[in-house]
């Protein structure tokens, strides 16, 4: 059974691929090109696999396993061609129709295959034909057989177990990975020291990550927010594997090229980093030992284009920039504005800052609450600010409540200025009053004969709805029948919090509206009774003509 069904991939690999087609490809050294005509062959071909390797920091090739369903080789995708891979009509398994390639051997006896132009089949199986086996391999193996009557060799005599070893990889903790020569010791910054400023070692110098002011900010909140994990984590690693290679630091190689630092009399390098960078650090060397993709979210990306750029790995900087820019939107705005103030990312903080100034309206209360007041005071100060004066002043109230004493009156006057929020809404005029009332205390100052200032306007905006604001508390609060007060719904009079002389302005100003409302009605009533007299000696005169 088993023989007659590789009888049938045989047969169907001979009906697609061309026969030899590979070992044809590397007959001799030289340029082929299928529109030169005589007798050169263009193989039908099958890519079995594709993978991106950077050329250079700024441009990145192709590699493609060919093959003829017998045997395979490794070929280079010749830049013409990379709009076909990146577009998706080369990918795994397409066929084609080699119609120019170059094969070449280099004086260090590297085989190399290039291929420049192509012809692709309509006809596209979803798995590999055949079962090939590389051909250089092959090539490798029939050499030793030419060898054999020199020596004799038994394979029964080589131990099998070396070549299932595992490849080199790095551990964290007291685990030492095998042969490891590097150490490198992250420390988190949120552990309890100082944490105006913090240095991390670079090759041959210090990197500075400075105390500004939003920098201080959030240490602060990240202070208070410190987990169980370790603030100090070891990572064993080796030199070579972080110093050569197209995924390679350039931080590394460029420290390991100095032996005379202090680094080297311990063979450790000592670094510290934000928590979300810490967290991160771990995908930096999975990155640089394997060639698996790193899992990027919306919380670990800003951190991991940081880490990429200060250990200088450009094609994971372009690959986590790429990322962001496809993450980005209204709904992790907030989460990269954080970031970006944590690693000093400006053109990404502005960014953040812009749009969830433009759609402040549409944005989750919790989202905004949970910003630093730094970080709000830019959004409600940003010249991109899109939002409704009285629902700015119902969205600060949320602010303040839920943030305490972070909001001073500094912050306060700029999120409230006249230019902003002229007007107050109803519901947040009096809790925001006592709010302006209580930091105006705090700071020791008393801005009540200020123009335009916010307890002005809160202050007019419970005199323009008194009825609401103040009689109805009253009324219910004072009313003998339960059923009264439930239906009025009010629990406490809120304006009795304030200070005296602030009540009675209040209920002055609301007794003028009330007296000014009540002679509007009193006019209103006096009108309809005059039309309803004229309206009856109308008819009076119309019955007497009769």
């Amino acid at each position: 059974m088993e023989g007659r069904a590789a009888e049938e991939g045989g047969a169907r690999r001979g009906a697609i691929l061309t026969e030899g087609g590979i070992r044809g490809l590397i007959e001799s050294e030289g340029h082929f090109s299928g529109r030169d005509g005589g007798d050169v062959k263009q193989p039908t071909l099958q890519l079995v696999s594709i993978r991106r390797v950077p050329a250079n920091a700024l441009t990145d090739v192709y590699w493609a396993g060919l093959s003829d369903g017998e045997h395979l080789i490794e070929v280079v995708i010749s830049t013409r061609l990379t709009h076909l891979v990146e577009s998706g009509q080369l990918e795994e398994f397409t066929l084609v129709k080699v119609k120019t390639y170059q094969y070449n051997i280099t004086d260090d006896n590297i085989h190399i295959v290039s291929i420049s132009e192509v012809d692709i089949l309509e006809e596209h199986p979803n798995a590999v034909l055949g079962n090939p086996v590389s051909i250089l391999d092959s090539m490798h193996k029939r050499d030793v057989k030419d060898g054999d009557h020199y020596f004799s060799v038994d394979d029964d005599d080589w131990d099998d177990g070396s070549e299932t070893e595992e490849p080199l990889t790095w551990s964290s903790g007291d685990e030492t990975s095998n042969f490891s020569d590097w150490t490198i010791e992250v420390t988190r910054m949120h552990s309890p020291s100082p944490p105006s400023a913090v240095i991390a070692k670079s090759p041959g110098k210090d990197k500075y990550y400075g105390h500004s002011k939003h920098g201080k900010e959030h240490r602060a909140r990240e202070l208070s927010q410190a987990d169980s994990q370790p603030s100090t984590q070891t990572y064993h690693v080796h030199k070579a594997i972080l110093s050569v290679g197209p995924r390679r630091s350039e931080y590394f190689a460029t420290l390991f090229k100095q032996s005379h630092l202090s680094e080297f009399e311990s063979s450790t390098s000592r670094i510290s980093l934000e928590d979300s960078a810490a967290d991160a650090f771990p995908a930096i060397l999975d990155y640089i030992y394997s060639d698996k993709t790193v899992k990027f979210i919306t919380k670990n990306a800003t951190a991991i284009r940081h880490l990429a750029h200060y250990f200088g790995m450009r094609s994971l900087w372009k690959l986590a920039s790429a990322f962001i820019r496809g993450d980005f939107c209204l709904e992790t705005a907030a989460t990269y504005l954080n970031e970006s103030i944590t690693f000093h990312d400006e053109k990404l903080e502005q960014a953040s800052i812009d749009i969830l100034a433009e759609r402040i309206e549409e944005i989750n209360r919790r989202t905004l609450t949970k910003l630093p007041p730094y970080s709000f005071e830019r959004i409600v100060s940003s010249d991109k600010l899109r939002c409704r004066s009285k629902k700015l002043s119902d969205i600060v109230l949320k602010y303040c409540q839920t943030q305490g004493g972070a909001v001073d009156m500094s912050l306060l006057m700029k999120c409230t200025r006249n230019e902003v929020m002229p007007s107050v809404s109803r519901r947040s005029a009096l809790p925001l009053l006592k709010v302006a009332v209580a930091e105006e205390e705090k700071a020791g100052v008393n801005l009540s004969d200020t123009d335009n200032v916010l307890r002005a306007r809160c202050v007019e905006a419970c005199v323009e709805e008194w009825k609401e604001t103040l009689a109805k508390p009253l009324l219910a609060l004072e009313s003998r029948d339960k059923n009264i007060s439930r239906i009025l719904g009010a629990n406490q009079i809120e304006h009795r919090d304030l200070p005296p002389e602030l009540q009675v302005e209040l209920l002055e100003k609301a007794l003028c509206a009330a007296k000014i409302e009540l002679d509007d009605v009193k006019a209103e009533l006096l009108y309809r009774e005059e039309q309803v007299e004229n309206l009856l000696k109308g008819k009076a005169n119309d019955v007497v003509s009769l």
